[in-house]
């Protein structure tokens, strides 16, 4: 945590690992609470990881609670105190899209088929499905997600193509080709429309706009180039919050990520880079060093 005025920065050695500080911290019992109300423009941001627990809304209630506690001192109505940072890229755009986080109800639902769009995160393994669900995969890089996959359709990465993406502070952005998709790679919406032909569901984008149009009716603010849309729900989710059940587990609040090098292979793109695994081997090779032995 932040602030303009007084500096609230607190380490994670200051907050260590248990989740009572975190209960302290909602209820204004923790000792940190006061520097909290006194600072004039205070930002809370949670981890999108600790959200992925299965005390997650726990979580979440209690973070909305220690937001609506440090707003009070805050004079402008705009300011966004309570921020939730993602770990992939455009997340939150396809939550807009009304994609549903998780993937329990993929296990659950026993498919035949499971068609991974880009999924190259491990959050289903083949051993989540069963033995003959018919895997495809659409993406770039041979990741995890083509190594599981019947039939890989070949995708092109963000350089190769003309895409919208929802950055960190949730501002819609487009990209252009940089280079020529190789080989038989194409556009997503293009894989998607050609399926669909086969099947005999044709759907009606025959160009770029055309699926763009339909992005307007859907989200917005996913075709709104440049502008952050503000949110507006923060009063009611800080009312739902209050009043949610869900029990707080007593598990240590522990980032997955706590080495250098990790930071440089979290994705599909950087963990077939060259450069990136260059890094990797620099910050070992540093840490082997004699006098950071000492």
């Amino acid at each position: 945590m932040v602030g303009s005025k007084v500096d609230l920065t607190y380490g994670y050695d200051h907050l260590g690992e248990t989740v009572d500080i975190l209960k302290q911290l909602a209820d204004g019992s923790h000792p940190f609470c006061g520097r909290v109300s006194a600072a004039k423009a205070p930002i809370v941001i949670v981890g999108s990881e600790a959200l992925q627990r299965h005390d997650g809304a726990a979580v979440m209630g209690l973070v909305q609670q220690i937001a609506n506690n440090a707003r009070a001192g805050v004079e402008d109505p705009s300011w966004a105190v309570l921020n939730v940072l993602h770990r992939v890229a455009s997340q939150v755009a396809a939550l807009d899209l009304g994609y549903r986080a998780g993937v329990a109800e993929v296990r659950e639902a026993n498919p035949s088929v499971v068609w991974l769009l880009g999924a190259d995160a491990g959050a289903i393994t083949r051993e989540d499905l069963p033995k003959d669900c018919f895997v495809i995969y659409q993406g770039h890089h041979g990741d995890a997600g083509a190594a599981m996959a019947d039939v890989v359709l070949p995708g092109a990465a963000y350089t190769e193509k003309q895409g919208t993406y929802v950055n960190t502070e949730g501002r819609a952005q487009q990209t252009f080709p940089a280079i020529t998709p190789p080989g038989e790679a194409r556009e997503d919406w293009k894989i998607i429309r050609a399926i669909s032909e086969v099947l005999g569901e044709k759907l009606p984008y025959d160009k770029i706009g055309e699926v763009r149009g339909r992005m307007a009716q859907v989200a917005p603010n996913l075709t709104r180039y440049g502008n952050v849309e503000s949110a507006n729900y923060f009063d009611l989710a800080a009312k739902m919050a209050s009043g949610l059940k869900a029990r707080l587990s007593e598990a240590p609040l522990v980032a997955s990520q706590q080495n250098l090098e990790d930071f440089y292979l979290t994705d599909s793109i950087s963990r077939a880079s060259p450069t990136m695994a260059r890094c990797v081997t620099a910050v070992k090779e540093q840490r082997a060093k004699p006098y950071l032995k000492s």
